[in-house]
């Protein structure tokens, strides 16, 4: 029996790559992929759009970026989102609006920084769990790290670049839980491929 993840985004399974595909992870360290992996903006939570909104008037001089410019107005129904609906982030000169353009990564996250937030209040989820996502129900590489990331098969795994992230959405029963996979994952007691997934059974 599948015991549902009292969170959003619920879960009931995961894909056992994330314990092996592998990838850069220290981004800010990087010096050849510039970026690559902001190119196509992001998908942002109603209401973390509607907090990164209520800082405009900080965020915008740090960013060099109207607010007017920085969302496409389509709102997608998405019950897996904690407010059921997101947006998606727009993308200027070729990479995401909230791209650091006065140095590297993402803007939002060095506006944390240099204002002493916890980038987890403003950063949209899908960007600080980056490379690993969620859809229907199930945790699983972001489609980028097999067709273009850049940095794809380098450092350590998905997860192992994950985990702090992870444990801050699901809480430390699940952490629990993925260790004990990746572990079974390492022993050769679980298949690795895309389409086998282990049953996550943790309640928070």
């Amino acid at each position: 029996m599948l015991l549902p993840i009292r969170s959003v985004p619920a879960l009931h399974s995961v894909d056992s790559e994330i314990f092996t595909l592998r990838y850069f992870q220290h981004c800010m360290q990087c010096t050849f992929c510039h970026d690559s992996c902001c190119q196509y903006g992001c998908d942002v939570n109603v209401g973390e759009r509607d907090r990164l909104l209520e800082l405009k008037t900080e965020l915008e001089p740090f960013l060099g970026v109207p607010s007017t410019e920085w969302f496409k107005s389509e709102v997608f129904e998405d019950p897996e989102y904690p407010t059921g609906k997101f947006v998606r982030a727009n993308t200027k000169n070729g990479a995401c609006v909230f791209l650091n353009r006065k140095g590297r990564g993402c803007g939002i996250h060095a506006f944390a920084m240099a204002t002493k937030r916890d980038y987890h209040s403003i950063k949209p989820m899908v960007c600080w769990l980056f490379p690993v996502c969620w859809d229907k129900g199930v945790m699983r590489p972001n489609s980028d790290v097999k067709d273009d990331l850049a940095c794809a098969n380098t450092g350590p795994t998905l997860y192992e670049g994950a985990r702090d992230e992870i444990r801050v959405v699901f809480g430390e029963a699940l952490v629990a839980e993925l260790d004990a996979l990746k572990k079974q994952v390492d022993a050769g007691q679980l298949a690795t491929s895309e389409t086998v997934k282990a049953v996550l059974q943790a309640t928070r």
